[in-house]
Formats: structure tokens, sequence, C-alpha cells
């Protein structure tokens, strides 16, 4: 007699092709627990983009009537979820409409589990109302994932229910594919600079206005920013005003194809991040693949458990320019330096986040 699948149902308000942490969570979830053993569908909100079924992933996309306070307003939501009769609904914190949306709708599980990504740090006044269903909800919890033991030690809210959490890192293949021609052109144009790069949202928590103040002291390097977003603008004038044209270049968004060649032909990688709600940063792990050490900010969460102060890079305050320019002349100009934090980078990677390693976590923390 075959064994039933057991069905797992993600929630959160959006999910992909939507790029995003928490988006590339659900998705490297869903990658590595296999189709054979396991039914697999998420309910997000989209306005854009209708319900799907892709590599083996049932999308339920609900229409959304407006936003407020980050969160997707949703009534269709609600009803999706009124309809769910899963094993283990897993729900993506924070997200405190889904919440609400679970009490109200009620759905069907087996176990509940929930990955805490950060604490909810904004709407401070608005939360007043709904700290205390939030607190009820992550009790009812069976499991709670986490990426790190930053994300337990760093949040004392999170502290209140460690007994019930699992660490499971995001995971990154040990082997990826470069165009090396294109790498050398890269490494070509920029000849006799060192390669600073960053890739992500230009959004006021990735801290990106911080490494460009920190560009007008640094001489000797140029600076690559991938991405954009509502502060791309915002950046250009910045270069323009303060003459930065020959420091700073704004790359705009690389294909995914293309990612790898600047991760390859950089010398160091910047992670300026200002907020926790930057919890993780995937991008650290994905400059520690190419063996590159990391500049990164003290958070206390899982961004500095990925990437290690004065072991795979260097780690500053945030929004102190100061010590951000202090860090990137010393590796700037410390080749020995550089390249050590390089190789221990890599060797971090192999340790924690070999996605080999991930994938058996997952499966135990579904099986269990």
């Amino acid at each position: 007699m075959e064994n039933k699948k057991i069905k797992v149902t993600h929630v959160f308000k959006t999910a992909y092709p939507t790029i995003g942490g928490i988006e590339s969570v659900i998705s490297q979830i869903n990658e590595l627990i296999p189709n054979e053993e396991f039914e697999k569908e998420v309910i997000c909100c989209s306005n854009t983009d209708k319900s799907s079924t892709e590599n083996g992933v049932r999308y339920n996309r609900c229409r959304y009537l407006f936003q407020f306070a980050s969160n997707n307003i949703s009534l269709s939501f609600i009803w999706q979820l009124h309809k769910v009769n899963t094993d283990v609904l897993h729900y993506q914190m924070p997200c405190i409409f889904a919440v609400i949306a679970h009490f109200i709708a009620r759905p069907k599980y087996k176990n509940l589990y929930i990955s805490y990504q950060s604490d909810i740090t904004v709407y401070p006044n608005l939360m007043k109302f709904f700290w205390g269903i939030y607190r009820k909800f992550m009790s009812k919890a069976d499991k709670i994932h986490v990426l790190s033991p930053g994300h337990i030690s760093g949040s004392k809210f999170l502290q209140q229910y460690k007994d019930k959490c699992v660490i499971i890192p995001f995971g990154i293949p040990l082997e990826y594919k470069i165009d090396d021609k294109k790498v050398q052109e890269l490494k070509d144009k920029y000849r006799g600079k060192k390669i600073l790069f960053s890739l992500g949202r230009h959004v006021s928590y990735k801290g990106f206005i911080y490494a460009l103040e920190a560009m007008k002291n640094i001489d000797n390097a140029v600076y690559l920013l991938g991405g954009s977003g509502k502060l791309t603008e915002t950046f250009k004038e910045f270069i323009k005003e303060n003459k930065l044209e020959d420091k700073v270049v704004l790359v705009g968004r690389i294909p995914d194809e293309e990612i790898d060649n600047y991760f390859e032909a950089c010398d160091i990688f910047l992670f300026p991040s200002v907020g926790k709600t930057e919890c993780f940063g995937i991008v650290q792990a994905q400059a520690m693949q190419h063996s590159k050490p990391v500049i990164n900010t003290w958070l206390n969460n899982g961004v500095n458990y990925v990437s290690v102060d004065k072991e795979t890079g260097l780690t500053v305050e945030p929004e102190n320019v100061e010590q951000l320019t202090q860090a990137i002349k010393e590796l700037v100009n410390n080749e020995e330096l550089r390249l050590e934090y390089g190789k221990k980078a890599r060797k971090r990677l192999e340790d924690l986040f070999d996605i080999e390693k991930v994938k058996k976590g997952y499966q135990e923390f579904y099986n269990a």
C-alpha cells in the first residue's frame, strides 16, 4: 500500500515570483522536500499573478483590497485559509494579518509550524492592540523554525518560546557556475581598483546610503551596487552631488545567470544593513560561496551568525560611516587579511550552510 504524502501548507503575504528573503525561504523549503513524499501548497497574496502549480507546488494567490502597515488585506486570503485541511500548516512571521486571519478562518491542520524571521519593530502604537493575539498564536505552535541561534538570543520575545525552536539555516550549494570571460571583463573594467559589491533592494533598512557616504573617503576602490528600489533615484542624486561617478556604479537589476559573475569578480562584499528587519542576509552566504570576505553590521541576529567579525570579515555598528570607512580601508589595503577572511568564509559556508545538510534538516523537521 502506497504511503500517504504529508501535506504542507505555507502561509505568507507574498511568495514566488515575488523576490525577498522570506519568499526565498518558502521556495527553498519546497525545493528541498521531495515531491514523492510531500504535497505542497502556498497561500499568499498577489494582484498581478494568478494561482498556478509550478514545480510540484500549488500557489493559491489571493487578490488583496489594499495594503496597511506592511500587510496585504485580503478577504479571499481568509476564505482560502478557511478551506485548508492539511498535515502541517506553516506560517512565516512576521505577518500580523495572517495571524488575525488564522483565528477568523479556523483552518484544519494536525501540526502548526512557524518560521520566525524577525521581531516586529515597526508600528509600535498599532501593535499594542495585537500583541495579545500574537502571543496566543505563538503559544499554539508545535515547532518554531529559525534560521540561526542569533534569532533566538537576539529576541527577548522569542526567548519565551525557545524550547520549541528548531534551527535550520538557509542553504547554499557549494558549487556555482561563472562565465570566466565576463568575470575577467569586470575585473579589467576596474583594473587598478579593488571591487566592492552589494546586492539588494534599494530600501532604507539595507543601509546602502551609509556605504555611499563611506565611498567619499575611499580612493583605491570602486563600489558596484546591484538591485533597484524606491531609493534608487535618491542614490543617483547623492552620487552626482558628491561627484562619486568614478567611485560608485549603480548596476541595476542583475539577471540571475549573471549574479555569480559579480560575486566572483568582487574583492569584498558590503552588507551595511541597519534594521533588524534584516535577519539573515542570504547574499552574505552567496559571497562566502565565492570565498569573499564580508563587511556587515552588528544587528545581534542571524546576520552576525552568517559572517563573523574578525573571522570571515569585519563587523561595524549600523549607521556608523566612520567605522564602515575604516573597515573598507583595512580590507582594501591588506591583501593577506582579505584572502584569509575569504578562505575562512568559504569554510564556514561548507560547515554550516551546505544545502545538502539543510535538505536533511528540513526532511527531519517535517517527518519528526
